[in-house]
């Protein structure tokens, strides 16, 4: 997984200033060993990132695709393209109160399953180190914990127009502010919408679990949710053949089987959406979030945190929907301990 190209430029917005201040590298000279490290860690912060989202680009801004495209097609170099594209991300917090600064990262990397191409809001972060004599002085190095936004952009699929989500983004904690200026910088549009597809794959299982004993279906949701997980970890989607195969060894099709039967049906009950294919989707990409809610239920207000598995509900929980409330039996050891203890205290304290 050779990285080709790594540079970085300089920015700075001063949210009262009317535009940034750039300063462009001029060559994307680099130590191989370096871009890999450097590489390995934006991975895997982008990875982990449940802030994700899917798509293409979007007619309304032409300007980055058409740059990526000429540059793809050798009709400029990569230094000049990253040079065009810092200016094209400064132009759109002119006139405003937003402030970023920091250094834009471009990179791009071979893979065996299509080239990408990647940016990065690096920040810095500077510390005291020992020098070789053993005397202190001041270091600058690259704050991974303060990563901002990122794009990753499969510059094979672009090329060959296979997909419909070549491009996706993610942003840094306390971005949330510029996600619209960053949107509109790259042209991106959305084509997938993880949490919906996610939330209806779900209820598909949730269909195929009816069908089986109470034990089997609880571990079959466990299974579904793990492997979902952990394809989630590694960025990669969940592709139905594979986690059938997963579920049940002997009949490796069945569980792919009940989601194409399923999602046909749902294709048929809503004709508008014929266009999506839904019944021919081999693969989705899964919502954290929604996994997580699955499996357990959880939630906080100011004085209460409650967390259970989402198996306890009809059992040791009951929800009541007329009044809003949950009843709660079989309660932890240590919990039932705590109430007990203030209970023996409240009383003695009356008498």
């Amino acid at each position: 997984m050779p990285v080709t190209h790594f540079i970085t430029h300089q920015i700075d917005k001063d949210p009262k200033a009317a535009g940034a201040l750039v300063k462009c590298s001029e060559k994307d000279d680099f130590k191989e060993d370096h871009a890999a490290k450097v590489m390995a860690q934006l991975r895997n912060i982008f990875i982990g990132r449940a802030s994700k989202r899917y798509g293409e680009f979007g007619p309304e801004a032409p300007q980055f695709k058409g740059l990526m495209l000429d540059w793809l097609n050798n009709k400029q170099s990569f230094v000049s393209l990253t040079q065009r594209l810092t200016k094209l991300f400064c132009e759109k917090f002119d006139n405003t109160q937003h402030e970023v600064d920091g250094y834009l990262a471009f990179m791009a990397e071979q893979l065996a399953d299509g080239d990408r191409f990647y940016v990065y809001h690096l920040r810095e972060k500077s510390n005291v180190a020992l020098s070789d004599d053993g005397e202190l002085t001041e270091t600058r190095f690259i704050d991974f914990s303060n990563t901002g936004f990122a794009l990753c952009l499969d510059t094979t699929a672009l090329q060959q127009g296979d997909a419909k989500k070549y491009l996706s983004f993610s942003y840094g904690r306390g971005e949330k502010a510029v996600q619209n200026l960053f949107c509109e910088f790259c042209g991106f549009s959305d084509t997938v919408n993880v949490e919906q597809e996610t939330q209806e794959f779900l209820k598909i299982v949730e269909a195929y679990t009816k069908e089986l004993p109470e034990e089997k279906a609880n571990e079959t949701r466990t299974k579904v949710v793990e492997f979902c997980m952990e394809q989630d970890k590694y960025g990669a989607a969940v592709e139905f053949k594979a986690l059938s195969s997963e579920l049940d060894e002997q009949a490796p099709q069945k569980f792919e089987q009940f989601v194409q039967q399923k999602r046909q049906e749902i294709r048929q009950a809503n004709p508008e959406q014929a266009q999506v294919e839904v019944s021919e989707k081999t693969e989705f990409i899964p919502d954290r979030k929604s996994l997580k809610n699955y499996i357990r239920y959880s939630g906080k207000n100011k004085d209460v945190t409650l967390s259970f598995s989402a198996m306890a509900l009809g059992g040791d929980v009951q929800f009541n929907q007329s009044n809003n409330s949950l009843m709660i039996t079989n309660l932890p050891t240590r919990l039932l301990k705590q109430l007990k203890q203030e209970a023996d205290f409240d009383s003695g304290s009356q008498s």
